[in-house]
C-alpha cells in the first residue's frame, strides 16, 4: 500500500521527460520546449512513476492512467533527457496524494487520456471533463496547482526544486522487464491501432458532451 510509505519527511518527485516518440518530438517542435511529458514518482530512484499516457508503444491516441517504469524509456539501449524536481510535502497532504494515486489505480478503467486538452494546450486553452487528464493535468491535480496549460508553467513553478537534469539511464533504478511482461510493449497491428483510435475518440467525445 502506498499509504504505508508516509514518514515525517515526505517528497513527491516530478519528472519532466523529453520523450523520443514522434508525437513527443512534434510537441517539442511546436512548443519549443525541451520536455514533452511529465510523470510523478514517490521515490527518488523512480522505480515506479504515475501519469496519463498511451497504453501501447505504437498506438499513440489510445491512453489513460498508466504506471510507468524507467524501462519504458530505456529499452533497446535507448535513453531520454529528464529533469527531476523534489517537492517537499506535508504529511497530511502527502497522505492525500498517495490516496489519490491509489484511487486512480483502482479506477483505471474509467480514466481517459484527455486528447482534447492535449491539443487545446498548444493554444493555451483547456476543457474540463470528468476523469479525463493529460499528463500535465494529472501532475498538477496531485500537487494542487490549478489552471496550468503548459508543461513550461509547471517547470517554472518548480524551478527552485530541481535535483537532477540529465540522462534517465544515469539516475533511475531499473531492470528491463522480460518480454511480454509490460503491456506497453505489446505492439498493435494496424487494425488494432485503428480500433484503439476510434474507441478512444468515441469515449472522449461522449465524456466531453456530458461534461
Amino acid at each position: 500500500m502506498l499509504l504505508e510509505e508516509i514518514t515525517e519527511m515526505n517528497y513527491i518527485y516530478v519528472v519532466f521527460i523529453s520523450t523520443n516518440t514522434v508525437m513527443g518530438k512534434g510537441i517539442r517542435l511546436f512548443t519549443r520546449n525541451k520536455y514533452s511529458h511529465v510523470t510523478i514518482a514517490v521515490d527518488r530512484k523512480l522505480s515506479t512513476m504515475y501519469s496519463f499516457a498511451r497504453y501501447h508503444i505504437n498506438s499513440p491516441i489510445y491512453g489513460g492512467f498508466v504506471t510507468e517504469r524507467p524501462g519504458r524509456y530505456l529499452y533497446s539501449d535507448r535513453d531520454v533527457l529528464v529533469k527531476i524536481c523534489e517537492v517537499p510535502i506535508e504529511p497530511q497532504e502527502y497522505e492525500r496524494i498517495l490516496g489519490e494515486i491509489e484511487y486512480f489505480q483502482r479506477n483505471r478503467e474509467v480514466m481517459i487520456y484527455n486528447t482534447v486538452n492535449a491539443l487545446l494546450s498548444l493554444l493555451g486553452k483547456r476543457l474540463t471533463a470528468k476523469d479525463m487528464y493529460t499528463c500535465l493535468e494529472f501532475a498538477t491535480h496531485l500537487l494542487g496547482y490549478p489552471n496550468m496549460n503548459a508543461i513550461r508553467e509547471l517547470e517554472r513553478r518548480l524551478e527552485g526544486q530541481i535535483v537532477y537534469t540529465g540522462s534517465l539511464r544515469g539516475t533511475a533504478a531499473w531492470e528491463q522487464e522480460p518480454s511480454g511482461e509490460d503491456e506497453f510493449f505489446r505492439r498493435r497491428r494496424v487494425i488494432g491501432i485503428a480500433y484503439d483510435t476510434v474507441y478512444h475518440v468515441r469515449k472522449v467525445v461522449g465524456r466531453v458532451l456530458h461534461a
